[in-house]
């Protein structure tokens, strides 16, 4: 059965995580936390052949505990190894749980987790997102590898990146270097996308029954009563959102 023991900060090996990037300002929190109540949540590890201790979940936690001055921490040791993806898919799953994560390293974990075989629908209920979120993180990696680092930086937000994606590589790199020196919104960023296009917003005639009693509760809230309209412009608003 695994273990919950006190084990020195000295003897633990980190092991290669999802993360890239952590925000100091979270550490520092979290570090005067451990120092004033110690470590509550205990780190996972598994026991090496030379008597140290190698760290599968919980590297923002040994950073924390580190800068606090802590000699040991507390962690669940593993009777039994863990094959390494079942490593991997623990650290992926405990990573994407975090808020900080940035939108390009929540990408590559979702990626990961489907190169081991995951569906999308299976990864977006292991972690709680619906399928079309989980899609539209991995759509980001499609981006050039610039724009991926803006992200990454949180220069360009994602729904920068999806509307960027429309675009061609030279494009995706001038238009995002035009967001970045004139503050673009992302809705500011789909009319400039649209407009590179050469593209309007088109309508397709589909027919649609309404019951009597909607239809005249429509016109009542419709500008001039003009119920195709208020239609229009409603779902044009549902789709600019997207």
């Amino acid at each position: 059965m695994p273990k919950l023991i006190d084990i020195e900060l000295e003897k633990i090996v980190i092991a290669k995580g999802v993360r890239k990037t952590f925000d100091d300002e979270v550490i520092a929190e979290l570090s005067a936390s451990f120092a004033k109540h110690g470590v509550l949540q205990p780190i996972l590890v598994q026991p090496q052949d030379d008597g140290n201790y190698r760290l599968l979940v919980g590297k923002r936690r040994l950073r924390a505990a580190e800068r606090a001055g802590l000699k040991t921490i507390l962690a669940l040791v593993l009777d039994e190894p863990l094959k390494p993806n079942e490593v991997l898919e623990a650290q992926l799953i405990e990573n994407l749980h975090r808020e900080d994560l940035t939108p390009i390293e929540e990408a590559e974990a979702y990626l990961a987790l489907r190169e081991m075989g995951y569906k999308v629908s299976v990864v977006a209920r292991r972690v709680g997102k619906s399928r079309p979120y989980v899609s539209k993180r991995l759509r980001l990696l499609r981006l050039h590898p610039k724009l991926r680092e803006a992200v990454l930086r949180r220069t360009l937000t994602p729904g920068h990146g999806q509307w960027l994606l429309k675009l061609e590589p030279e494009q995706q790199l001038a238009l995002a270097d035009e967001i970045v020196k004139k503050d673009l919104s992302v809705k500011e960023t789909r009319q400039r996308v649209r407009e590179m296009l050469g593209k309007e917003f088109e309508w397709r005639l589909v027919p649609v029954r309404l019951a009597l009693d909607t239809y005249e509760a429509l016109q009542r809230i419709a500008p001039e009563g003009d119920v195709k309209r208020l239609i229009q412009e409603t779902v044009k608003k549902l789709v600019e959102k997207d």
